[in-house]
């Protein structure tokens, strides 16, 4: 088994770093209209050139460089909370997405690329030394002051999917380090950082903690073990190229044991996997967009993993997911040729502020486009598509023509067919991120290509949180994703 899960580690760390975009052919997004929204990225994350100074009761908080805001809102918007702040979550998933665009970035990029990746480096450092309040793990806090200090304002803790996250794209970070300095300074500079992250991971994923939309305290998250588990066999590979067989053989025992685990958030009656086993009555415990969060941030890429994107329980999941978020909210019923634009739980009642009624997320419609730009990606590479009685609404749902009955097409002897799959699937992601655009926002100063947290459910207008560094990082993932595939 621990051969098994070298192989698998290694895969994992190669991969990390091996995507790039750029604008296609009737994409639905420019190569400048990619460089716009990059842009509001990049503005959301701190730098000597780019501070931040939070105005917070009557203090000022002065950002450190390598904060990245999840938003620049605060409580000044009526429709949105103060998101002014470093989550360890989303910070991660960002600067992975940066992590994944080096190489196929310039040289001149490259280099700003690295800066940026030193800064993230040294304030998740200072982040790990900070001391929290008695019977709180530094670890699982979810978010930080952006002068790396702990926020301990009233929140759920813990959250043990930021030191899993955070560590994943630190390896990635150690992997591009590799090559421009020498062994030495990642074994002292990233690798404790790793290692502290990881170790966490060991000694708590069994435990109880809040889910990844912060709402749900129960010891059996989908999200949350798929990025545990993801992040333990990079490690595991990372830490046997340094001779450290202890720890890696440590990682990929625990990857095991959270692979295991996952077997019991299959709902066999729904059809679907859920993101708790024991709470599916409670919010989004049952069927819920982390389960694609967790399918793509969680992804091995390897076909014969039990959650790779091609399974039957992934593909009906994501089935059902759109199946009900197509028929919930008003915008998605009166305009029906577009595709739906997913919210994060049907019982979601969190629109910002109003706690009224939830609405479509950003960035759970984009991860719908890159669920369907990656299972292309991977048929493709597989050469064979496994039509089942699970999957096949999955098939109907994009086109009811597309296949009519379970079969086996591969691409040697149904050439016509495979390629129309496949071409069904990155139009489908195309439908998604058109739909995305039709609801950008302009602001008074001319921009375009805003994108805020949600869009309201009945107008479609955007609200709560403004230019969400999430929703950006999504968009720019599926496009990143699109780019690999077509």
């Amino acid at each position: 088994m621990y051969r098994q899960w070298m192989k698998v580690a290694a895969f994992v760390l190669f991969f990390s770093v091996q995507t790039s975009h750029a604008a296609l052919p009737y994409s639905p997004f420019t190569v400048a209209e990619l460089a716009t929204v990059k842009a509001y990225l990049f503005k959301n994350i701190t730098s000597t050139s780019n501070p931040f100074i939070k105005y917070d009761e009557n203090r000022q908080i002065f950002s450190s460089p390598g904060a990245v805001l999840a938003s620049p809102s605060n409580r000044g918007n009526r429709f949105s909370q103060d998101y002014q702040f470093h989550w360890t979550r989303d910070a991660a998933i960002t600067m992975h997405y940066l992590v994944s665009s080096y190489s196929s970035a310039s040289n001149a990029e490259r280099r700003a690329l690295r800066d940026y990746f030193m800064n993230y480096i040294n304030f998740e450092r200072m982040v790990q030394k900070q001391v929290s309040n008695p019977g709180e793990q530094t670890l699982g806090q979810p978010k930080f002051n952006i002068d790396t200090t702990v926020w301990e304002g009233p929140w759920g803790r813990p959250q043990n999917d930021g030191a899993a996250l955070r560590a994943y794209t630190l390896i990635g970070m150690a992997t591009i380090f590799l090559n421009v300095k020498d062994e030495k300074w990642v074994r002292e500079n990233i690798l404790p950082l790793i290692i502290t992250d990881l170790n966490y991971v060991v000694s708590e994923w069994q435990n109880p903690s809040f889910d990844v939309w912060e709402e749900v305290n129960d010891p059996d998250h989908f999200f949350n073990k798929m990025v545990q588990r993801k992040s333990l066999i990079a490690g595991a590979a990372l830490l046997l190229s340094f001779n450290d067989r202890e720890k890696a053989n440590q990682y990929a025992k625990t990857a095991n044991d959270i692979t295991a685990s996952l077997s019991g958030h299959w709902n066999e009656s729904k059809g679907y996997l859920t993101e708790t086993i024991k709470q599916q009555e409670n919010k989004g415990g049952g069927l819920d967009s982390s389960i694609m969060l967790g399918v793509l941030y969680g992804n091995l890429q390897l076909p014969n993993d039990a959650y790779a994107l091609s399974t039957d329980q992934v593909m009906s999941s994501v089935y059902h997911l759109r199946e009900t978020f197509a028929n919930l909210y008003t915008i998605n019923r009166e305009h029906p040729d577009n595709a739906p634009l997913i919210g994060r739980y049907v019982s979601d009642v969190y629109d910002g502020d109003q706690f009224k009624n939830g609405n479509p997320w950003i960035l759970t419609t984009n991860v719908l486009a890159q669920y369907y730009y990656d299972l292309a990606y991977l048929y493709r590479a597989q050469g064979v598509i496994n039509v089942t009685k699970l999957n096949l609404p999955f098939f109907k749902q994009i086109n009811p023509h597309l296949v009519e009955k379970e079969r086996v097409v591969t691409a040697a002897q149904h050439r016509v067919l495979f390629n129309a799959i496949i071409f069904a699937l990155i139009g489908e992601g195309d439908k998604v991120l058109q739909t995305v655009k039709q609801y950008a926002a302009c602001y008074p100063d001319k921009t375009c290509l805003h994108y805020a947290e949600q869009i309201d459910r009945d107008l479609g207008t955007q609200t709560s949180a403004k230019d969400l560094t999430w929703s950006y990082a999504s968009l720019l993932m599926a496009m990143q994703s699109r780019s690999k595939v077509a």
